[in-house]
């Protein structure tokens, strides 16, 4: 694999030392990685592991240096053979965007900073098809501040070399340079002395005569460079005038940051900074712009993690807070501050090894990696995608990740509402499904057409969109599309017409596979002409789930608390006697939470649609109750894994619930409901909210639900094997 990764400069900082230890470890693994940037103390570093470095002026939004770096990015992406191309700053992302779409190079992005956001530079920033976030909530103000899929970004760790930052590193050096004495309490402070990150190392400064007062024997120990050095330089000048003799020593900028740290008996700091520290087992005060958490202890990893030891959110930096942490650990026996030390580095070790880090990149250079030049597709998808439901969204999203997983260089193009970010989220090509010009030129140039997943021919919402579909299937076969019906249910079909036009186009089909033995019935009840008709299980069985530490995440934003037990309402308009069944609703929530104290949390499947009924029932509650809202298909089976059980009138809520072994409750408006919950053998149903065939179905589940989540963990595995084999069948048909 051969991966381009692109910077402002390989200066001294934590997102710069990132890369560095990225691109040495991808590279000790045999990836061919060349670095551009435009240079830096880290250059030579690279070099000497391997690394090719190539320097171009990146680091400024001068019209000539952008123009200059654009050109020499060119040449690289051009001619280079990079299948990935890394970005890991904004001015390179963009100038790497343009060019990776021009030659038709697989773009990923990292996020290290949540940079300040504005209108200019939303609308020039560019994430990749993926994007790796160091931290929840960078990952968080991706989704927030630019609207990138939360299923696109993964999130990783800044990995440490354990070996470059040891506890059997030698200062003697380092004590040598500056005439510093082994016998002092000396305290290290790394950062990049910028204004939006000097500020406890010019807090230490200004506080240095207080502490000297308290220790003579204290040395502060000041590294880095940046805009902000003139004012460090001033605090420190001024407070080594007032004690009388240099106790505040400036470094600049180094790169033998390891032995700085090895110099010192505390560190502060944050971020990457702190994490070395850490490695090196050195007690560690997490200090810095963002906030201040204080003295570093096993029992708040958690909390340290969640701003990848940033301290964002956390109660400012002062100069008592200082004060009083750093005494206190100079007050300590070195066996003290020794035990604390080896504490940090037990942490470095379970959490934020190098290898890790690397092997996270490695996945999402593997999901990205270069397809086949791309022309049209091989396949043609049909669907109601782009329209905001988070059923059909996960279909389309299950479906593409299962054929990438057969073939990895197979071309995809899909009819969506809103084209545009449908390519941008799915990394396909995609036309407006409302232009017939570009449908009929999509399909003509396609192998295959994937109609579905989900219930599309039906009249039960209108008889133009079973129109739209049939003139779909019609068209495909005359554009000399094989078509395969993939994973799909059928009905309702009321009216005679419209069983005769199903028929019709369902005869066009190569392939048809049904989700529910009740469509295959229905097939042979309308007498379709298809030899291939099989049953299957829906796609978003295969759907994975976002990673614990992210739900967590979701369920604190939420207020959903480990103490509290939940139970999950998911609900579409009813169209008769709407007043009197919300009301119901209501009344049933809270009954099931006074008789069980479980919690109501209301799920507008379809935000669009769905938000409205949700909202309107859970403020008709007396009881406290959540609402969830903008989470994809992987976020919801990990929160759905977390409540009681589901009551649902949207499909795919149950099949989610069902995926991840919850109990449900099928309030079945229609048949496809019914199908599903006969299929998966859970025989708790409503045609309406009534009390107390509710209750008792609530209280059964509640009694059994472990070995009801049981059964449909063992079902589960058929399901997914079903829907794996649409994915083949899908790919034997092209090859045909």
């Amino acid at each position: 694999m051969k991966v381009l990764m692109a910077t402002m400069k390989m200066e001294i900082g934590g997102a710069e030392t990132h890369i560095l230890e990225l691109a040495k470890a991808l590279a000790a693994q045999g990836v061919d990685v060349t670095v551009v940037s435009a240079g830096g103390v880290y250059a030579q570093e690279l070099t000497e592991a391997g690394v090719a470095h190539i320097t171009a002026p990146l680091h400024t939004r001068r019209p000539d240096h952008v123009l200059r770096a654009a050109a020499i990015l060119r040449r690289l992406i051009r001619d280079g053979g990079f299948d990935v191309v890394h970005a890991h700053a904004r001015i390179p992302a963009l100038l790497c965007h343009m060019l990776c779409r021009h030659y038709q190079v697989r773009f990923v992005t990292t996020a290290h900073l949540n940079f300040t956001v504005n209108f200019i530079w939303r609308l020039l920033t560019r994430w990749g098809e993926r994007t790796v976030a160091v931290s929840d909530d960078i990952k968080q103000y991706l989704i927030d501040d630019y609207g990138v899929c939360a299923d696109n970004i993964s999130v990783t760790i800044n990995g440490i070399n354990t070996e470059t930052f040891s506890p059997d590193i030698d200062p003697s050096g380092v004590l040598e340079e500056f005439g510093l004495s082994r016998d002092r309490h000396r305290v290290v402070c790394v950062s990049r002395m910028d204004t939006d990150r000097s500020e406890a190392a010019i807090q230490l400064a200004e506080l240095a005569p207080r502490l000297y007062a308290y220790d003579p024997k204290i040395e502060l120990l000041l590294v880095g460079d940046g805009n902000d050095f003139s004012r460090l330089r001033a605090a420190a000048e001024k407070a080594n005038a007032e004690i009388g003799h240099p106790v505040v020593r400036l470094t600049g900028a180094r790169v033998d940051i390891n032995a700085l740290i090895a110099a010192g008996d505390v560190f502060v700091g944050v971020s990457r900074a702190a994490l070395e520290a850490m490695a090196a087992a050195k007690p560690v005060i997490l200090a810095g712009n963002q906030g201040y958490l204080g003295v570093f202890k096993k029992d708040m990893f958690e909390t340290a993690y969640e701003s990848n030891f940033c301290c964002r959110g956390a109660e400012a930096t002062s100069h008592e807070l200082l004060y009083r942490d750093v005494t206190a650990l100079l007050s300590m026996t070195d066996d003290e501050r020794a035990a604390l030390g080896r504490d940090c580095r037990e942490v470095i070790f379970a959490h934020y090894s190098v290898a890790r880090m690397a092997r996270d990149y490695l996945d999402m250079y593997e999901a990205v990696r270069p397809y086949k030049p791309f022309r049209h597709g091989d396949f043609v998808f049909c669907g109601y995608y782009g329209f905001g439901n988070m059923g059909d969204d996960s279909l389309l999203r299950a479906i593409i990740a299962n054929l990438r997983s057969e073939d990895p260089d197979v071309r995809l193009t899909v009819m969506s509402r809103h084209p545009a970010e449908t390519a941008n989220i799915y990394g396909t090509r995609a036309v407006n499904r409302f232009n017939p010009f570009a449908v009929i030129s999509a399909m003509r140039h396609a192998k295959v057409l994937i109609f579905g997943g989900g219930n599309l021919l039906q009249d039960g919402s209108s008889a133009r969109s079973l129109l739209y579909y049939t003139w779909i299937l019609k068209m495909a076969k005359r554009c000399g599309c094989k078509i395969m019906v993939y994973a799909n249910g059928i009905g309702p079909l009321h009216l005679e017409k419209s069983r005769r036009a199903a028929a019709d186009a369902l005869s066009q089909a190569d392939i048809i596979t049904l989700r529910e033995r009740d469509s295959v019935q229905e097939c042979e009840k309308l007498g379709v002409r298809c030899g291939r008709i099989r049953l299957t299980a829906d796609p978003a069985f295969t759907l994975r789930e976002a990673d614990a530490s992210w739900i967590a995440g979701i369920c604190t934003r939420f207020g959903i608390v480990p103490e509290k037990r939940y139970f999950v309402v998911a609900l579409r308009d009813w169209k008769k006697q709407a007043e009197e069944r919300q009301a119901a609703m209501a009344h049933i929530c809270d009954r099931i939470h006074e008789e069980y104290g479980l919690i109501p949390v209301f799920l507008p499947m379809h935000e669009p649609l769905d938000m409205e009924i949700n909202s309107r029932v859970q403020a008709m509650c007396r009881c406290e109750t959540v609402l969830l809202t903008g989470l994809t298909g992987s976020e919801m089976l990990g929160v759905l894994r977390r409540m009681e059980f589901v009551a649902a009138m949207r499909l795919h809520t149950l099949i989610y619930s069902t995926a991840v072994g919850t109990p449900s409750i099928g309030l079945a408006y229609d048949g496809k409901l019914r199908a599903f919950m006969q299929t998966t053998g859970q025989p708790y149903m409503l045609e309406e909210p009534e009390e107390e065939a509710f209750f008792a179905f609530a209280a059964e589940i509640l009694e059994k639900r472990q070995t009801l989540s049981a059964s449909l963990v063992e079902q589960v595995q058929t399901y997914r094997a079903l829907a794996h084999r649409d994915a083949a069948d899908a790919l034997g048909l092209m090859k045909e």
